[in-house]
């Protein structure tokens, strides 16, 4: 494996840290900057809309830029972002800095994938690719809690700081260390858009857009919902990095139940789990302060980490099975969908921290983890039909599936 791509593993470790480290300095930031919790969660809202908008519509602008000035220029962008944030004395420029390191995240992360793809040789294009990927799964296990510790020990300024230092250093070992790698093409928003009008792809999409509007609505708030059961700073830092933890296994568990009992098993499976592990968390806050209460809502958040990230890697894995050849394009777009969750979660939990009480959160993320279910045997039984008419002689899928063989 060309030791090159750790240095991408690390651009997406500095994208995964900068954007989910605000749910653990929620309560710090809102205060600094003198607004509700409510307000200073919309900072996930923006950089998560903001990715998903902006990636797809730069990745296809810069289709014919050389790749290695390109990740450069968008770490830098990144960078930059971080500097603004580090620097912020008001909500309005820290808003700022979040759009400005969101353009840039949105920028490199199909660029990584693509030059970890093209540095590699073709038998460990995979392995190559699912290390980039990992950079943002690491992030959550040391980034997160890491981010937390640091705000709570030195100065929340501190953070963005040392996030915007590791985003400099990737970008220099990419702009000297690095070949000029070609791009691979351009891909229009029609030709991705197009993939939209399979019911079985959309229904799929919108599984996963239910599934991240429910974790996120949860993690953004996190911090928050655990003050409630009596939790510390650096308590709280301690519940993060176990759920951060247990995450990683999920990811693996995810990947390993995909292939031994299937994705149509595997699916369902996390979501019950996550489902289970949102409405405890929710039940728990009425006991708040009583004896064991907070080790329950430790071990609910691991259940959470655990089976919420098992859910990732087997709906990639059907959605692969699902689009075949044009695989590369529906997974772009499953990035933007779960950053679209991602926003609409901060925004919606908000609106339950400021209208409701932030331990009715579970509840809320619960419901959407029971639509992601829905949704998900709706795209099943749309995956069936698509079968059954292929299979037909004289169907127009199957006309379809002829013509493309000839």
């Amino acid at each position: 494996m060309d030791k090159r791509i750790f240095w991408l593993a690390l651009g997406s470790f500095a994208i995964g840290t900068e954007g989910f480290m605000i749910g653990g300095l929620l309560p710090t930031l809102a205060a600094a900057l003198h607004v509700s919790t409510a307000l200073a969660g919309q900072l996930v809202t923006v950089f998560s809309l903001v990715y998903a908008v902006s990636s797809p519509l730069l990745t296809t602008l810069t289709g014919r830029m050389e790749r290695r000035k390109l990740l450069f220029g968008s770490l830098l962008l990144l960078a930059a972002g971080n500097v603004m944030c580090g620097l912020a004395s008001s909500y309005g420029l820290m808003l700022t800095g979040r759009i400005v390191a969101a353009l840039g995240a949105g920028l490199f992360s199909p660029g990584a994938v693509a030059a970890a793809s093209t540095l590699a040789p073709p038998a460990k294009r995979g392995s190559a690719v699912s290390i980039v990927i990992a950079g943002q799964t690491v992030s959550l296990i040391l980034g997160v809690p890491f981010g937390t510790w640091v705000a709570l020990t030195f100065d929340w300024r501190t953070t963005f700081w040392i996030v915007g230092g590791l985003t400099l250093l990737a970008a220099l070992a990419i702009r000297l260390l690095f070949p000029q790698v070609a791009p691979a093409g351009v891909i229009g928003m029609r030709e991705r858009l197009s993939y939209l009008k399979r019911p079985e792809l959309l229904s799929a999409l919108l599984t996963t857009l239910a599934w991240a509007t429910g974790i996120f609505s949860l993690f953004t708030y996190v911090s928050e919902l655990f003050f409630g059961y009596g939790a510390g700073g650096r308590m709280i830092s301690v519940v993060l990095c176990l759920s951060g933890i247990a995450s990683f296994i999920g990811v693996r568990t995810g990947g390993l139940a995909a292939d031994r009992i299937g994705t149509n098993r595997a699916i369902p499976l996390a979501l019950i789990l996550l489902a289970a592990a949102l409405f405890l968390l929710s039940a728990l806050s009425g006991f708040a302060g009583r004896p064991g209460i907070l080790a329950l809502a430790t071990a609910a958040m691991a259940l959470y980490g655990f089976s919420g990230y098992m859910f990732n890697p087997a709906q990639q894995h059907r959605l692969i099975g699902l689009s075949g050849p044009s695989s590369g394009i529906v997974l772009s777009l499953q990035a933007s969908v779960v950053y679209v969750g991602s926003a609409l979660g901060a925004s919606a939990g908000g609106a339950v921290v400021r209208f409701a009480a932030v331990g009715q959160i579970g509840y809320f993320a619960g419901a959407m983890t029971v639509l992601a279910l829905v949704m998900f045997a709706a795209s099943l039984r749309l995956e069936r039909r698509m079968k059954l008419r292929a299979a037909v002689p004289g169907s127009s899928t199957a006309a379809a599936e002829s013509d493309a063989a000839g």
